[in-house]
């Protein structure tokens, strides 16, 4: 799994390109530490080209996304697919995360709420 990041203003985005499998775990866990660690507790989420997330993933983006929102700053999810949507639901995470179709859609609702 490849993990892009831009900073657009204050909010951070990250776009995941493969699987988030136990190595795509790892990687998503660092780099989002990595956003916290550099002031960075508004994070957008690019899903839209993962192929698979394992419930571990999941369960990295549940517990990051409490320690954003201890910082009081948010997660948003861009592009999740029917896939991600259906475990998301199976896990029962749905309602804990902010969706939206866009990036831009996602870091306009950051800059609405500053």
């Amino acid at each position: 799994m490849t993990i892009d990041s831009e900073e657009q203003g204050s909010v951070r985005v990250l776009r995941l390109d493969g699987d988030v499998d136990e190595e795509g775990v790892m990687d998503l866990r660092v780099a989002l530490l990595r956003c916290i660690r550099e002031g960075h507790s508004d994070v957008v989420l690019n899903l839209k080209h993962v192929r698979f997330m394992s419930y571990m993933g999941v369960g990295v983006l549940v517990e990051r996304l409490r320690q954003v929102r201890a910082l009081h700053g948010d997660m948003k999810l861009v592009g999740l697919s029917l896939y991600l949507d259906r475990l998301f639901r199976m896990v029962g995470v749905t309602s804990l995360f902010n969706r939206y179709d866009s990036e831009s859609q996602a870091v306009q609702e950051f800059r609405k709420a500053a």
